[in-house]
């Protein structure tokens, strides 16, 4: 594995918890300084990746750049939704980043419940569609198989022992995980912009 390739798998955790740190940093200050402390987190990371890109494969930099975009919108809705609820910034934080870890965690934390469905007697149809949800909600999975074309669970010993090696599944595609990721922020961030306007004294 390339140290682009270790960078970019890495990447979603330090945009993922970047982006709220920096809007906690930032409370209380204009939207405008808000947003360039946010954009500028993950911009330091994209930056990052592009300058370990050329050593590698430049042509990979692009989806990736998208993908990171869209998931620092999605953990900056998860931000300020928790703000909006007027939980403490510290704690709205945390939220945030535990929104992230579950997705990044998702075929850990789902293979033992797909593993028991099949034992009870699931359908083929219904464990390949609960796998492939597990992967397309993974930005590190989604990185891994659509944009650098690993077979993630079969090629890593550490995941094929998580047991879903034998069974069928989709691959995710980072266009159509990128518009999930981004559609949540902005569903989140309105959510957020409501319980503003309710909560307001």
């Amino acid at each position: 594995m390339s140290v682009f390739q270790a960078l970019a798998l890495l990447s979603p955790l330090a945009v993922g918890f970047g982006v709220p740190a920096a809007l906690a940093a930032t409370s209380g200050s204009p939207p405008k300084k808000r947003a360039a402390a946010a954009g500028g987190a993950v911009l330091a990371v994209l930056l990052l990746l592009l300058a370990a890109s050329l050593a590698g494969t430049p042509k990979a930099w692009p989806p990736l750049a998208l993908l990171l975009v869209s998931f620092g919108l999605f953990s900056a809705g998860a931000y300020l939704a928790a703000e909006s609820a007027r939980v403490p910034r510290d704690l709205a934080q945390v939220l945030a980043g535990l929104a992230v870890s579950a997705l990044m965690s998702t075929l850990f934390w789902a293979a033992p419940i797909i593993r028991d469905a099949a034992d009870r007697g699931a359908s083929g149809e219904a464990i390949d569609r609960r796998i492939t949800l597990s992967l397309d909600a993974n930005p590190f999975f989604v990185i891994g198989y659509s944009i650098f074309d690993v077979d993630m669970i079969h090629e890593s010993p550490f995941f094929y022992r998580l047991g879903m090696a034998d069974f069928q599944h989709g691959t995710p595609s980072w266009a159509a995980s990128a518009a999930g990721f981004a559609l949540a922020g902005v569903a989140l961030g309105g959510l957020g912009a409501v319980l503003r306007r309710v909560l307001a004294p």
